[in-house]
């Protein structure tokens, strides 16, 4: 695990995204905590129930990070909203284990909202599911 460099706030909804994905690719927790807003906080791993309150996110993201193997992730931004002191990303993440092979690559879609806080922007929510078959479009 590398040293992270902790900053109280991100300057933008999208520094705190960088963020939280550094944290997730590395496995940092200490980074990981840095992103999240002190506000009540909620989370939504795929095939789990909402975790709400940000001591049970950070747990989680802690039995998650915790041992494992860093994780390589690709990011696609689907869709950008930004109002006021509120931000919602919707994403594509691609997952994938560093030693196995690209077809076994976990497509997640997720949304992250973000707010402005005192010092800077952070995750206020990340919700995180597998995409279910794709419909034609007309």
């Amino acid at each position: 695990m590398s040293e992270s460099k902790i900053i109280p706030g991100y300057v933008s909804p999208d520094a705190a995204e960088a963020a939280f994905y550094a944290a997730f690719a590395h496995c940092d927790i200490k980074a990981m905590d840095a992103v999240w807003a002190d506000a009540e906080v909620v989370c939504i791993h795929p095939g789990s129930s909402a975790i709400v309150g940000r001591e049970l996110v950070l747990r989680s993201w802690s039995h998650i990070l915790t041992n494992a193997e860093p994780p390589i992730l690709d990011i696609e931004v689907l869709s950008r909203i930004v109002h006021d002191d509120l931000a919602v990303h919707v994403v594509e993440e691609q997952i994938r284990q560093g030693n196995s092979s690209p077809e076994s690559t976990l497509i997640v879609l997720a949304t992250n909202v973000y707010c402005l806080e005192s010092d800077g922007w952070h995750l206020l929510e990340h919700h995180a599911s597998t995409p279910g078959p794709r419909h034609p479009t007309h």
